[in-house]
């Protein structure tokens, strides 16, 4: 299931949000050799800083497998600041209605790591849980520098950006900015591709925005 963690409930979500980090750590720092920041064994950068919301994902033991991060792209972002270089010249993206996604992990953990349906199933819920919370907060569209990894990962699981750039050279990694819109159809696709049943977020809105199509 996924859980989303605004600002004020990260006092409620402390403990998982250091996991949060140390995964981070143990998948860019250790696993994909990034140049990122590490210390105390947990990766944390200065978008951490800008009280993002987090979608955070957990199996069926409640251990935290997944986890995403998400902006604004009113203010800093990585696409704008880190990244430049693939949008080519082109002013980065700035819309209250369009957010930037970064920091995606994946990580079961050594006893289900090689399951690939298992890798499956945690990446179309996380999916799912990102554009239910879109939905639900009226984000139409979300934008995010992903590498070829996870490019070959998307038509899986039922999700196509409307647009994108080339692949460049960033770090040790070959990565790309791909611009995705959320709509109910979007979600009724990852969905239908992931097998899965309704929504994913454990604390629905009490709107009913995120109620199954």
């Amino acid at each position: 299931m996924i859980e989303i963690v605004t600002p004020e409930k990260y006092h409620l979500w402390e403990s998982h949000l250091q996991e949060m980090h140390r995964q981070r750590y143990r998948v860019f720092k250790e696993r994909l050799g990034w140049d990122v920041d590490g210390k105390n064994g947990e990766e944390r950068d200065r978008y951490d800083d800008l009280s993002p919301t987090y979608i955070l994902g957990f199996d069926g033991a409640d251990r935290l497998i997944s986890s995403w991060r998400l902006l604004p792209t009113i203010g800093p972002n990585m696409l704008r600041d880190e990244f430049s270089i693939v949008l080519e010249g082109q002013a980065p993206p700035c819309d209250p209605k369009l957010w930037e996604c970064s920091r995606f992990v994946v990580d079961l953990g050594d006893m289900n790591d090689s399951c690939l349906a298992a890798v499956n199933r945690a990446t179309s819920e996380i999916f799912c849980g990102l554009i239910e919370y879109c939905l639900a907060s009226d984000i139409p569209e979300v934008v995010t520098v992903y590498d070829i990894r996870i490019a070959r990962i998307l038509p899986r699981v039922g999700c196509r950006p409307k647009r994108k750039t080339r692949v460049f050279s960033l770090g040790k990694t070959r990565a790309l900015a791909g611009w995705f819109d959320i709509s109910q159809g979007v979600l009724n696709d990852v969905r239908q591709a992931g097998g899965i049943e309704g929504p994913v977020i454990r604390h629905l809105p009490a709107d009913g925005a995120l109620a199954a199509a």
